[in-house]
């Protein structure tokens, strides 16, 4: 893929995305450009909230609706799953079983269990389950080879 970069000096900012067939790549960048100030947005108690990535424990699917965690607060928000590992892989975001994507830098504890699965003590002291589906990306991932 070509970047191609221009500064102007008057007018209006715009971005170009040009694509000879629509994808997940493609899909994924124009999602991190429509993002705003790169926070997410959830909905807690009827009050809308803006969360910052970087404060997210995890994220976890319940009932076809996707619930935001941080130290202190619980929302709602529209993001799937699978968009929240894509946009903020590089903030630490990482599936770690088909209903959770955790945040590897609020980890503070790890423990091996039965069955090739990680127990995962969070930041607020919450226990998370790795699969053994996604075990070993995890180990790659802490030992910085990806």
């Amino acid at each position: 893929m070509k970047l191609t970069l221009q500064q102007i000096s008057e007018g209006q900012e715009e971005v170009i995305v040009r694509y000879i067939e629509r994808n997940e790549e493609i899909d994924s960048l124009i999602r991190r450009i429509e993002q705003k100030n790169g926070k997410i947005l959830a909905v807690n108690e009827e009050k809308k909230i803006l969360i910052t990535p970087s404060d997210v424990l995890y994220l976890e699917s319940v009932d076809n609706a996707v619930y935001v965690y941080t130290k202190g607060e619980i929302g709602k928000t529209s993001l799937t799953l699978a968009t929240a590992e894509n946009m903020y892989a590089e903030e630490g975001f990482f599936r770690c079983s088909k209903s959770m994507v955790i945040n590897i830098y609020h980890i503070s504890y790890l423990k091996s269990i039965s069955g090739n699965r990680v127990d995962v003590t969070m930041d607020n002291g919450e226990h998370v389950i790795i699969s053994r589906r996604y075990v070993k990306t995890l180990r790659s991932i802490l030992k910085g080879e990806q």
